[in-house]
């Protein structure tokens, strides 16, 4: 298991859950505890202002402490290993473990309530244990913390479906009519991938593929990339223009995704006999964004953009050249010491009217 690094998007991640537990707890108690003590087992040492102050501060115990450990435990599985499971399974699971976190949670929290913020519980623990309206609540707590985990985790699974923000984006309509933006694309392909079907056959040829994409996951998020598509062997890589040049994300998510390759090695050769070579393309420039679809919503880009910067990936090959941006890219970028551009030549693509001048990228050793 890897050891968990500091990162800004994994303060964000924690942050948000802890957020979002917080209110659902809030939510809860107040809902089920407020006017709770008009029941006779519980005697309340002040005030209604000071039962309403004690029940918020154990939500938002609750809900920090939940929000914490939901997080952590997310954090410390393999992705690997989530990748292998069904969504059912992996929704049953998490909410699952989400439920036997709560169990200790629950009772800490009422400990510290019960120590720091002064009420007095008349009842014996016999009494706490089979008639206490208490035990009542943390039955009810328990089925409600189940079905906001179950709830949370099929929206991230949905999220995950549409890409890194697409569902918000959609959901918020941004995309409703179309919309112009400066994005970079950066096309994927399996080099050679005809004669790696046949060698395979379609069954093991699928779990190739899933395998190359499964490791393209850290390249996408270390680089703040988004999916816009997977197309039979083919990923699609976007960024907006302002992201995608910054640091050189756009060419230093290829050569992660190399790196990471490179790394399985082992694997590959002893499962498929080889280490597959992806080649690659990038162009930039105005696209519509819009959202298509009824039946399937989805969020689709429109412009030559596209187009080029899939004809400029498929003459890798003939240039002998792993990785090649468009003239327009390499404007857009600033010097970086970790890559080396070379000017490839000019050519008139499939399609186009006029020549292009296309660069190849190598990674300075």
């Amino acid at each position: 298991m890897k050891p968990v690094s500091f990162s800004w998007k994994k303060c964000w991640k924690l942050g948000s859950s802890i957020l979002a537990w917080t209110m659902v707890m809030l939510l809860f108690v107040l809902i089920r505890f407020y006017g709770i003590e008009e029941e006779a087992l519980i005697h309340i040492s002040g005030n209604r202002t000071e039962w309403t102050e004690m029940i918020l501060m154990q939500g938002l115990m609750l809900g920090v402490l939940l929000g914490t450990l939901f997080s952590i435990m997310d954090a410390l599985i393999d992705k690997r290993i989530l990748s292998r499971v069904s969504y059912l399974q992996l929704i049953g699971l998490r909410s699952i473990g989400h439920i036997l976190v709560t169990v200790p949670i629950l009772g800490i929290t009422g400990f510290l309530t019960h120590k720091w913020l002064g009420y007095s519980i008349s009842a014996t623990w016999q009494e706490l244990i089979f008639a206490s309206p208490l035990l009542k609540s943390a039955i009810v707590l328990l089925l409600y913390t189940g079905f906001i985990s179950i709830l949370f985790n099929i929206l991230r699974q949905i999220s995950a479906m549409f890409g890194p923000g697409v569902m918000f984006k959609l959901i918020t309509g941004k995309y409703h009519q179309p919309v112009e933006e400066e994005r970079i694309f950066l096309f994927l392909d399996l080099k050679s991938s005809t004669t790696y079907a046949e060698l395979l056959g379609h069954t093991l040829y699928s779990e190739l593929i899933q395998d190359c994409f499964s490791d393209l996951t850290n390249a996408i998020q270390k680089h703040k990339a988004e999916v816009y598509q997977y197309v039979g062997d083919e990923a699609v890589l976007t960024w907006p223009i302002n992201i995608g040049v910054e640091q050189s994300r756009c060419i230093a998510a290829y050569f992660t995704y190399i790196e990471a390759i490179n790394s399985r090695s082992l694997y590959y050769t002893s499962k498929y006999g080889f280490v597959p070579v992806f080649k690659a393309g990038a162009n930039c420039g105005p696209v519509m964004a819009a959202e298509v679809g009824i039946v399937k919503r989805e969020l689709a880009y429109h412009s030559d953009v596209l187009n080029t910067a899939a004809r400029i990936q498929s003459r890798c090959n003939e240039l002998g050249h792993p990785l090649l941006i468009s003239e327009t890219l390499k404007g857009a970028l600033s010097s970086d010491s970790k890559f080396t551009v070379h000017e490839a030549g000019s050519y008139q693509l499939r399609g186009k009217k006029r020549e292009i001048k296309l660069f190849g990228v190598e990674q300075c050793s």
